[in-house]
């Protein structure tokens, strides 16, 4: 799927929304007549289902009594929104790919990642130096090769970027990845992007600090332009990953963030000796 498939599916999300409003229908209800899950329902509302298929269109246009001209819009948005990408050719986990669409999409992104850097500004020496030597098959979204270059691409030569908070932490740029040039690059690759890109803030939480809310921590925190879709955090482990949007859940998330953010300084005035 490409960039704009991903907004495509935000499209057909936001008509999906508005349709079954419109028509007083409750997700459970929707459900039950098209022989769906709720969940099925609410990812496609969500704008996080991997394909959106344009048969599934036509029932939604059923139900909600859509008049023709809405009913062949849906179903050309879906068509469009099956276009294939660079992360076809990949083996990327549904839930990953749910996270690159929400990265695509989101129009703010505040990123937490206090021990290792964030792989979406990775030098290629960085990204060499954590390589995996023990498992040069593996199959996940960090260790296909290329994949991070292609989604760093993807990510930066679209028409429009969001707002991006990245905090991290001086342990993570001092943390010798590949030997001290490597590090030096790496840092001045970020310093580089937060200077030269007005929407970017990047920050480092000095070891001096002592303590804080997001040590160890690693979650991104993704707003929507608009108010159609929540305000979500992203979690990745081992296990898997993890995607929350409860308020309360969410607005702990966002308080630790900005908590650690007061305890950081740009990154500008970070020096690696």
């Amino acid at each position: 799927m490409s960039t704009e498939a991903f907004l495509t599916n935000i499209q057909v999300a936001r008509l999906l929304v508005q349709y079954r409003k419109r028509a007083k229908y409750t997700h459970k209800r929707a459900a039950d007549e098209l022989g769906m899950s709720t969940s099925k329902i609410r990812d496609l509302e969500h704008a996080r289902a991997r394909r959106v298929n344009w048969v599934d269109m036509l029932g939604f246009a059923r139900i909600y009594g859509l008049n023709p001209e809405e009913q062949a819009n849906l179903v050309r948005l879906a068509e469009s929104s099956e276009s294939p990408d660079f992360f076809h050719s990949f083996k990327i986990p549904s839930a990953f790919f749910t996270f690159l669409q929400m990265e695509l999409t989101a129009s703010k992104i505040m990123i937490c990642e206090s021990e290792l850097i964030t792989g979406l500004f990775q030098t290629e020496a960085y990204m060499d130096a954590i390589t995996d030597d023990n498992a040069p098959d593996r199959k996940g979204p960090a260790g296909a090769a290329g994949f991070r270059l292609d989604r760093q691409t993807s990510f930066m030569e679209r028409d429009w970027l969001p707002e991006v908070i990245y905090l991290t932490s001086e342990a993570a740029l001092r943390r010798d990845m590949g030997g001290h040039e490597v590090m030096v690059e790496q840092v001045e690759h970020l310093k580089k992007l937060d200077r030269d890109f007005s929407l970017f803030n990047f920050l480092v939480v000095p070891n001096s600090t002592g303590a804080f809310h997001c040590a160890g921590s690693s979650f991104r925190i993704f707003e929507f332009e608009g108010g159609e879709f929540p305000k979500t955090v992203y979690l990745e482990s081992f296990e898997g990953a993890r995607y929350c949007e409860v308020a309360e859940t969410v607005a702990s998330f966002q308080n630790a963030f900005d908590e650690s953010v007061k305890k950081a300084i740009p990154m500008k005035d970070f020096q690696l000796l």
